[in-house]
């Protein structure tokens, strides 16, 4: 398996995955199963995440797993990290977000992503990727606006993983789901450490800045927040 997963990533993504020298110790290489799923999802070409964000997606999910509480994700794209999730999510139902037209308009004095970013995928291309994957739901549109569903109101969240590039959309996410997390939910952010999304960082900032949980910054570009 190890072999494989080199020459898969030095032949395919050599510049934009990972430096394999850091793994060389680690118990990643013995997960196999996470280590088909992750060479399947990107042989066809559905996720920009590198390999360590794409694990942690994966551990952090199986950890919430007897914790009450649905999963969302915010920022699905072409549905790769949404079929990370769904392999590891039990029977939990996954709530998925997405205009699956591009990015909304950014703030231009903040954000280096602008309108109409990732806009390379459709609704109906990711319902036919995870159509096999049960109590899957998709609500396309601009995020909290597309979460129409009543009950709503009343769900709660034990993981939430957000993915959305820019200020607005991960403060308004924040906003939403930070009040909705159980007890010891987890809510996994991407690019917190990206200096080409410092929006996100500047989010969290804000929210964050008077509520008791420390906002944890992983490796690589990821930050974590459970809910006390």
């Amino acid at each position: 398996m190890k072999n494989r997963l080199v020459k898969f990533l030095w032949k395919d993504y050599k510049n934009h995955l990972l430096n394999l020298k850091g793994f060389k110790n680690h118990h990643l290489h013995c997960e196999k199963e996470f280590l088909d799923l992750y060479i399947a999802i990107y042989s066809e070409r559905k996720a920009l995440l590198g390999i360590r964000d794409m694990y942690n997606i994966f551990k952090l999910v199986q950890v919430v797993r007897h914790i009450d509480g649905d999963i969302a994700e915010v920022g699905v794209y072409k549905g790769g990290s949404a079929k990370i999730i769904c392999e590891a999510k039990g029977n939990k139902k996954l709530h998925l977000f997405d205009t699956f037209e591009g990015m909304p308009a950014a703030e231009k004095d903040i954000d280096l992503h602008g309108e109409g970013d990732f806009s390379n995928t459709k609704l109906e291309d990711v319902k036919r990727y995870l159509k096999n994957y049960p109590d899957v739901y998709f609500y396309p549109g601009i995020f909290p606006d597309s979460a129409t569903d009543p009950g709503f109101g009343f769900t709660r969240f034990s993981f939430v993983n957000l993915d959305v590039d820019i200020f607005q959309s991960t403060l308004r996410a924040l906003e939403y789901f930070y009040p909705k997390m159980a007890r010891g939910g987890i809510i996994l952010s991407h690019d917190y450490n990206s200096l080409v999304c410092p929006g996100v960082r500047k989010a969290y900032g804000i929210y964050f800045h008077d509520k008791p949980e420390p906002v944890i910054e992983l490796w690589d570009s990821q930050c974590i927040m459970i809910k006390q």
